[in-house]
């Protein structure tokens, strides 16, 4: 495949993957959607050009295109994910699709239960498993369409609130966490991160309880992730990191919010409350059967502090995870950095200062010399 054609498909994912957020978002009427469908309407029609027809086929996690694999980004992970996720793994679009049809197909990727054993107003869009051909239309499981859009993870961010509610519900009513949409999430925000490196100072000042703490424990999630990937972490170690950055503040979701947005003094019952959420977050996460032990010791520990004096009590010969330690670095920084109800943010220069007086004491000193190092260099190549 020549670099003009994989150009041409590339456009392709890069618009397509909007339009299917914005579907899944809204609907295939709003005039976001339209927009973004005839977007990637005209680059698909561009992309099959003379051929007949364009096909993908997921193998590994990988798509594949004329027996190569595509650049691994963050539009190629979301197709991948959105048509594996529905039993897909073999998708052909021939060159009489219509605007109508690829409504249609995008309505379809984006209902919430399986697709129709029949797809017959579907003649110009064929998909299967690889192993058997174009027969299996079905699939168990609907798109999880967070994470994808043009601005990388402005719009993970953006599209996320309904997985911020999965969390936010099932840990007031203690039920289950939806597991895989957080993994798919953390795998999302690394993809995001390897392609993007100014993801890092991409984060967005929420400020409602539970915006404001998923958000929070997003930006967390992404600053681990890349203190880990700097120190070569990688594969299902480095997603674990992530999962557990992400739902480090689990148990601030059992404090009211008027305890968490006091802009005076907290009394004794609410600072016992602000102390006992990490005892709390633990206990819940311990619950739920697949959670990554790392996050069940990441939410009982990243307010320690480096020393141990810091909550809960523990014995000072206590040995944290270095995951705990990497989290208080990346808790704190982007703490600082976000706008709340009782204070306006930080610059990151005054963060960094703070952060070096903490070293040795409330930080681990290396991490935090690394993450100061890291993050001076992404200010510097963003302003260049």
């Amino acid at each position: 495949m020549n670099s003009r054609k994989r150009d041409l498909i590339n456009n392709f994912l890069r618009t397509f993957i909007p339009a299917v957020t914005h579907a899944h978002q809204y609907t295939t009427a709003h005039q976001l959607t339209v927009a973004a469908m005839n977007n990637a309407y005209s680059h698909l029609i561009e992309a099959i050009g003379k051929n007949q027809s364009i096909a993908f086929m997921i193998i590994d996690d990988r798509l594949i295109m004329h027996d190569e694999p595509l650049e691994d980004t963050l539009f190629s992970s979301r197709f991948v994910r959105i048509f594996k996720n529905r039993g897909i793994q073999h998708i052909r679009i021939l060159q009489g699709i219509t605007e109508e049809e690829m409504t249609a197909l995008i309505e379809a990727l984006t209902m919430h239960s399986a697709l129709p054993e029949n797809l017959d107003y579907l003649p110009n869009v064929q998909f299967g498993k690889v192993s058997i051909g174009f027969k299996s239309r079905g699939g168990d499981e609907g798109p999880n369409t967070c994470g994808a859009g043009d601005s990388h993870f402005g719009t993970i961010q953006a599209n996320c609130f309904n997985l911020a509610s999965d969390i936010y519900q099932a840990a007031k009513h203690n039920g289950k966490l939806p597991l895989m949409e957080i993994k798919n999430l953390v795998t999302d925000l690394i993809a995001a991160i390897r392609h993007e490196s100014s993801v890092l100072l991409s984060f967005s000042p929420l400020r409602i309880l539970d915006e404001y703490t998923f958000t929070h424990s997003t930006n967390v999630s992404i600053l681990n992730l890349a203190q880990a990937m700097a120190l070569g972490i990688k594969g299902e170690a480095l997603r674990d990191i992530g999962v557990a950055a992400l739902l480090h503040d689990t148990g601030k979701l059992y404090v009211p919010e008027e305890v968490l947005n006091k802009p005076g003094k907290l009394t004794d019952t609410e600072w016992e409350m602000i102390r006992q959420h990490p005892r709390r977050g633990a206990e819940y996460l311990l619950d739920n059967p697949g959670i990554p032990p790392l996050a069940v010791v990441v939410a009982y520990e990243h307010h320690m502090q480096y020393d141990n004096s810091g909550y809960p009590s523990v014995p000072k010969d206590w040995r944290q995870n270095m995951c705990s330690q990497m989290t208080a670095v990346s808790d704190f920084f982007d703490a600082m950095r976000t706008k709340r109800i009782y204070r306006d943010s930080l610059e990151t220069k005054i963060i960094a200062d703070q952060m070096a007086k903490m070293s040795g004491t409330s930080l681990n000193p290396v991490l935090t010399k690394n993450f100061l190092i890291y993050i001076e260099k992404m200010n510097q190549n963003s302003q260049s």
